[in-house]
């Protein structure tokens, strides 16, 4: 496990601005409970930037509940679990799965799990430092909840991307994590994708909701990136194990996510202009 003296100093020396050294951008998928979809948006929208000429690298941090392989139908040696125990190097448990994007797999229901702390978390994050220049996104698929070590990853994303579906508590239990947020002043752009909506207005409505919540009381802002409509094709995607937007591009919900992808990506473009006149 890493708790060696070696990685303790090497942690101290590279740890402190993990976001403002990088170039590539770290982007965690999350949401306050689960089955919502998490997985299954990471993964459309890791390859939907990856088709849009992006360089992404997509890692499953559910820990000990991962299943973007499964997801995939992919399997591989390698995983978190090697480098956490510290047998593997990241850059040996990277998976190329198609033109520019690349996986690491997690790992699920195994008895021996390394236990994960911040520490660990932190040493994870501050080895990211090495592949930064391959990738422009680094996209991770976290854990549902708003656990501690969630919380902790999330201070060091420069985005979090709220996945909610429609049901009050989905909306709640985000709510929450953002609110726990705030309280930890973590400082990254939130946006949100409502998933399984019976149509436009449904997901308006649902973002509209969980606005109006914390703007009021928390004074906070939150980002609309789109909705994921039902779609007969999703759930066949994932009963097949093929991913909705490399195998069925034209249904609904591929659509969705693509104009999802352009949204993420128009706003990042924005954001980037705003301050290139800013400091002109």
């Amino acid at each position: 496990m890493i708790g060696q003296a070696s990685r303790l100093i090497e942690l101290k020396q590279l740890a402190g601005g993990v976001k403002r050294g990088s170039s590539a951008k770290i982007i965690s998928v999350c949401s306050g409970k689960g089955g919502t979809g998490k997985t299954f948006f990471s993964s459309n929208f890791a390859y939907q930037l990856s088709r849009l000429n992006k360089r992404i690298l997509l890692v499953d941090l559910d820990l000990n509940f991962s299943n973007i392989n499964i997801l995939l139908n992919q399997a591989s040696g390698n995983s978190l679990s090697h480098f956490f125990e510290q047998t593997k190097t990241l850059d040996e448990i990277i998976f190329n799965y198609s033109s520019n994007l690349d996986l690491i797999f997690g790992d699920s229901g195994k008895g021996n799990f390394p236990r994960v702390s911040r520490e660990v978390l932190d040493y994870f994050f501050v080895s990211l430092i090495k592949v930064y220049d391959r990738y422009d996104y680094i996209i991770i698929d976290s854990s549902a909840g708003g656990g501690e070590l969630l919380l902790h990853q999330l201070t060091k994303s420069d985005f979090a991307i709220f996945v909610i579906s429609p049901e009050p508590t989905a909306i709640m239990d985000s709510y929450v994590v953002i609110k726990l947020l705030k309280e930890m002043r973590a400082d990254l752009k939130k946006y949100v994708v409502v998933n399984k909506c019976m149509d436009k207005e449904e997901g308006a409505g649902s973002f509209g909701n969980l606005q109006v919540a914390v703007q009021h009381f928390l004074k906070d802002e939150i980002n609309y990136l789109g909705k994921i409509g039902f779609d007969a094709y999703a759930h066949k995607s994932i009963i097949n194990q093929e991913l909705l937007c490399r195998y069925y591009m034209e249904s609904e919900a591929g659509k969705d996510i693509f104009a999802i992808a352009m949204q993420f990506i128009k706003n990042i473009q924005m954001a980037n202009n705003n301050q290139s006149s800013f400091g002109s």
